[in-house]
């Protein structure tokens, strides 16, 4: 089937139409999720009659038999196949007769997050198998241009009861970029901020939650770290500087991020844990498991080790005053982060 826009997408998924197979494709984490978890609230289903899998993990065999397998007890079974697009030759063989051929009792939901125009995925096949399937609801969650982003953000708005004008939304994305998901997080703090009785999100509302709280800049903070996304990580450490924040506790922050990054890797590449058991070992929650997996992806075991020299380095400096306290920040998380 052709690809579906997000927006065309969201209109016509329907409960009573709920087709048996559903790809969901493209670069933007935010809406790879986001639709996800539209299709789950409307297959209901529990522990016994769902199925997340990691095709970086598991084979064609398991794929198929989870899809196979008849529901208990209610109507159908969801499975999920995620990273798609890291398939095996085999097991992509083995997961055809699932997409041309689809199980009614099973609710199957495939994600792949690389870009489908002009994608140089070793894993084409796989989106021109889908396009071409009539029971497989195609979706492009690619990155938004600024007018698309726009519009993201009204429609946030919206389905929250509230209205934002252009003003608000232009200062929202010169503060925050066109990430979706820090654009996501801004929304719900300006609501939560506003209550449930105001409607109209003015630039004052903006301005005054925008230097945030600092709980909430120390967990941009670590998420920046952990996504290796220098620019960005910079941009916090010199709001909250000029807030007042203490160079130490920035310290603290981009110690435990790494840290938990190093455990991680530690346990895979050294102990050989599965990348769900050393996610579940550190505590992270199965939803957020997949973008974590993805930015562990990015640093290697040597790296993080020196990291962490670099921090006791650092540490070491700032308790002696042998450094500005700026320039020490933010050399350690420019070396974390190149």
């Amino acid at each position: 089937m052709k690809f579906l826009t997000n927006y065309m997408f969201k209109k016509t998924l329907n409960a009573k139409k709920l087709a048996p197979v559903y790809f969901l494709a493209g670069e933007e984490t935010f809406l790879l999720e986001d639709n996800l978890k539209r299709i789950e609230k409307i297959v209901p289903s529990d522990d016994l009659n769902r199925d997340i899998l990691q095709a970086t993990e598991t084979t064609g065999d398991d794929i198929a038999n989870a899809v196979e397998t008849l529901p208990f007890l209610i109507d159908k079974r969801l499975v999920v196949l995620k990273q798609a697009n890291k398939l095996k030759n085999d097991d992509f063989k083995k997961i055809t007769r699932l997409i041309e051929n689809p199980v009614d009792t099973t609710c199957f939901i495939i994600l792949f997050p690389e870009k489908t125009k002009n994608s140089t995925s070793k894993r084409k096949d796989l989106i021109s198998l889908c396009e071409k399937a009539d029971n497989c609801v195609c979706v492009d969650c690619k990155k938004m241009y600024e007018k698309d982003v726009r519009a993201f953000i009204q429609e946030e708005f919206s389905v929250r009861g509230k209205k934002a004008d252009y003003d608000v939304i232009t200062q929202i994305i010169n503060d925050t970029g066109l990430d979706l998901q820090n654009i996501a997080g801004e929304i719900e703090k300006i609501c939560l901020y506003l209550g449930k009785d105001k409607t109209e999100v003015t630039t004052d509302d903006f301005v005054k939650i925008s230097g945030f709280t600092k709980e909430i800049n120390i967990f941009m903070l670590t998420n920046a770290i952990e996504e290796k996304n220098l620019q960005y990580s910079l941009f916090i450490i010199e709001k909250m500087m000029q807030a007042g924040e203490k160079a130490i506790a920035l310290l603290s922050a981009v110690s435990s991020a790494v840290r938990k990054l190093l455990t991680a890797k530690s346990l895979m590449e050294e102990k050989g844990y599965s990348s769900q058991d050393a996610l579940n070992y550190i505590r992270v929650y199965s939803f957020f498991q997949d973008k974590y997996y993805n930015n562990l992806r990015k640093y290697s075991l040597a790296h993080l080790k020196k990291s962490m020299n670099e921090i006791l380095k650092t540490d070491i400096a700032l308790k002696t005053g042998k450094t500005d306290e700026k320039s020490a920040i933010e050399n350690l998380v420019l070396f974390i982060c190149k």
